[in-house]
């Protein structure tokens, strides 16, 4: 049975092809649009010529055989053995494709679904689009060498992505609950700008009843429970399929609750075995589901060389705009993987509870004076600190030290002038000459 390579030596011959795709001309290039039913495909020999405009594989194993035959066919014509594939991830409907070529030696790459669309209207200068363009659109960026690291979990990480894909869908379907109770459901009980009255949030189900905004402390007139009850009743005319509305969403509201439960325990028993889980559980704010959640969606930090890489990955990377004299307010990026800057966002919020972390979050906003959005900005700058971090344990393989200088106290305090020594370096005395006669402010005590 063929075998996949291993993610380590996948991801240095991707670092290999990133270097000499755009200058190499013996390889096989093959841009594949990915489709449901069938996918097209366009095979070209690297900045030569083009071998085959289009190509039509069927979804299936048979249509996958044929095509690879079709290939190792076009190998021996050329006499070439490098044979580089471009997919751009489209669903799940480009896995079964990507791993049959993977097993049969061929290197697979992604292409982001953004940078093909921008590039092509470049191609021919029209807004269409079709299948075999958007294979020679593969093929180009193929070719310039714009393509991603395509990566194949196994084992505890693919799991961990699954679990931790369930328990986003989960929260997705708790939030909606959340939002039809608030927005349709409670209006209904009355006026929405005062909460309803006790008498009638008693006959509502227990999981509805937390969900019920709390009245406000400082008392204002209020109507009494009959006439709110008359309003209810005449909002709600059928009262019955009123009642089962409010039954049902309880129901749902319930079970989304349990399904959560069960799939963060899930998370932690599969997160547990692998080592880094315990170095991202000594950071601060990092608890069991956000720190698997980081395992996920970070993958192995063998694939990233430096830390601007993760940092792009986490979208907290500043960009500017500017032109001429003009010069725009620099924002973090918003890119990559979302689930993983929330994460970082959730941890630097619970990170603040420590006293250290909590004053240099305060030191952040007094710098930010009139900024309605400092709190936000400030948590977000803590957040990419503590990324920061997770690179450190992570690549040193050691758990978090309060003490050590890019995690401590000092690394934590206010920032200071430049040209002004850190707090903890203390200048050395300036030795006095020896006085045969001191006087009495040296004398001693």
């Amino acid at each position: 049975m063929p075998i996949i390579r291993s993610n380590a030596i996948r991801i240095k011959r991707f670092r290999e092809l990133k270097e000499t795709l755009r200058t190499n001309r013996n390889r096989l290039l093959v841009g594949i649009d990915i489709a449901k039913a069938e996918h097209v495909a366009q095979v070209r020999l690297a900045h030569t010529q083009l071998v085959d405009k289009q190509l039509t594989i069927p979804n299936t194993q048979v249509g996958f055989e044929r095509f690879w035959a079709h290939l190792e066919s076009r190998r021996a014509e050329t006499g070439l053995t490098e044979l580089v594939c471009a997919v751009e991830p489209t669903g799940t409907y480009h896995e079964a494709l990507a791993r049959f070529l993977e097993s049969h030696g061929a290197d697979v790459v992604l292409v982001s679904t953004t940078v093909a669309h921008h590039n092509r209207r470049t191609l021919d200068g029209t807004w269409g689009k079709s299948d075999p363009k958007d294979a020679h659109n593969l093929c180009d960026l193929l070719e310039r060498g714009h393509v991603l690291f395509y990566s194949l979990p196994d084992g505890p990480l693919a799991d961990l992505r699954r679990l931790v894909r369930l328990v986003r869908q989960a929260r997705t379907e708790l939030a909606a609950c959340k939002a039809r109770f608030r927005n349709t459901l409670l209006p209904r009980l009355g006026p929405a700008g005062e909460p309803p009255p006790p008498a009638l949030v008693a006959t509502l189900p227990g999981p509805l009843r937390v969900l019920v905004p709390k009245p406000a402390p400082t008392p204002r007139p209020r109507r009494c429970a009959a006439s709110r009850l008359a309003c209810a009743t005449a909002g709600d005319p059928g009262l019955p399929a009123g009642a089962w509305e409010y039954t049902d969403l309880a129901a749902r509201l319930t079970a989304v609750q349990a399904r959560i439960t069960q799939l963060e325990v899930a998370l932690i028993q599969v997160a547990t075995p692998l080592p880094a889980y315990g170095w991202l559980l000594s950071l601060p704010g990092i608890g069991p589901t956000l720190g698997a959640i980081l395992l996920a969606e970070i993958g192995d930090i063998g694939w990233y060389t430096k830390f601007s890489q993760l940092r792009k990955l986490a979208g907290l990377d500043i960009i500017g705009v500017a032109s001429g004299k003009w010069t725009g307010t620099t924002r973090i990026s918003k890119c990559g993987r979302p689930l993983l800057r929330w994460a970082l966002y959730q941890a630097a919020m619970g990170a603040c509870r420590n006293p250290g972390w909590h004053a240099r979050r305060e030191a952040l906003i007094a710098k930010r004076q009139g900024d309605r959005y400092a709190f936000l900005k400030a948590n977000t700058e803590l957040a990419a600190k503590l990324l920061h971090l997770v690179w450190g344990v992570w690549r040193s393989g050691q758990p978090y030290d309060p003490r050590h200088r890019s995690g401590g106290p000092a690394a934590l305090a206010p920032a200071r002038r430049r040209g002004t020594p850190p707090a903890h370096i203390v200048k050395p005395r300036r030795r006095q000459a020896f006085d045969p006669h001191p006087g009495p402010h040296q004398q001693a005590s």
